[in-house]
């Protein structure tokens, strides 16, 4: 066997645990004990090929439903050019705003909206993906609520996890954060 056999029990952790996302964190975690490694780069492939789909489709959908939309509305009215434009550029920064408030921040050392501040611009992006998906729908039924809620909620998990792919170190970024301690 080749070296790669070696760290078979660590991809296997990785592997078994990967439905349950608190429990993956905490295995990864625990098995690089903060060496880049195997595992690490294991969850940085994952990261991104997740990003790297669902990020375009939910793009492509917010702008292809944003352009229905559009058409909608009456000839004179500029929102039928900005519509597919703004829908997915506002998905796309609250979101990747939000998320990376959220993954840089701790409860003393808040990073731009700090760890609850975020949410009002989520409601938003759901809001608005939601709206977009359903009037620029050709049917307006069951069937258009569930193909919002699914792209909605694949595109906004990819932008979530979109910061803690990028980041040089992946599995710290990847804990739980903790403040630290008081020390007066």
């Amino acid at each position: 066997m080749g070296s790669g056999w070696v760290i078979w029990p660590d991809w296997w952790l990785v592997l078994t645990n990967a439905h349950r996302p608190e429990t993956l964190v905490a295995t990864v975690a625990t098995m690089a004990k903060g060496k880049t490694g195997p595992v690490d780069w294991a969850m940085r492939v994952v990261l991104w090929l997740y990003a790297l789909v669902s990020i375009p489709l939910y793009l492509w959908f917010l702008h292809h439903m944003g352009d229905r939309w559009g058409r909608q509305l009456p000839a004179d009215d500029d929102l039928r050019f900005w519509l597919p434009i703004v829908v997915p550029l506002a998905a796309f920064s609250f979101t990747t705003m939000s998320s990376t408030s959220w993954w840089w921040s701790t409860e003393d050392r808040p990073f731009l909206l700090g760890r609850k501040d975020w949410r009002f611009m989520m409601v938003f992006v759901v809001a608005l993906s939601l709206m977009a998906g359903f009037f620029g729908s050709a049917h307006r039924d069951v069937v258009a609520v569930l193909l919002t809620v699914m792209a909605t909620t694949i595109g906004i998990a990819g932008l979530w996890l979109l910061p803690p792919a990028l980041s040089p170190r992946l599995l710290d970024t990847l804990r739980p954060k903790k403040a630290p301690a008081d020390l007066s």
